[in-house]
């Protein structure tokens, strides 16, 4: 399942209101180490509003509001904020254990971490110490 988030941010300009929004893919996203507000310029490209702006500057004013998660961002999205740090994080465990169901499958023949008992927590406490201990 892919994990998305629709993001939006409403303002008024000269009379006129808008709202651009765009569907993010937060795996993309997040593997690119980026920030909410890296949001703004892409919600900029999304309305047609140039970086320099009195447009943008409003933009920029704006709330950003998410909504319609899929994936991990269910947890996230709450009344229309997302918990970023949380998201960041449940997405970061949930890639340290694809990796190591990957590395169990190929040393092991293990489908799932869960086959054979203590083998999840051996391998993420194997993990967490070379992080520990890396440079």
């Amino acid at each position: 399942m892919k994990n998305t988030v629709r993001v939006s941010a409403a303002f008024s300009f000269k009379g006129e209101t808008h709202s651009p929004s765009i569907v993010l893919d937060l795996d993309q996203f997040l593997d690119q180490n980026r920030r909410l507000e890296d949001l703004y310029p892409l919600l900029a490209k999304e309305g047609g509003f140039d970086p320099y702006s009195y447009e943008y500057e409003m933009l920029l004013s704006a709330p950003l509001v998410f909504d319609q998660p899929q994936g991990l961002a269910e947890s996230a999205v709450i009344d229309g904020q997302l918990d970023f740090d949380k998201l960041r994080q449940t997405w970061q465990e949930q890639n340290t254990l694809n990796r190591l169901r990957q590395i169990a499958h190929e040393h092991m023949g293990v489908h799932s971490l869960e086959d054979l008992p203590g083998l999840k927590e051996t391998l993420l406490s194997v993990y967490a110490m070379k992080k520990h201990h890396s440079p």
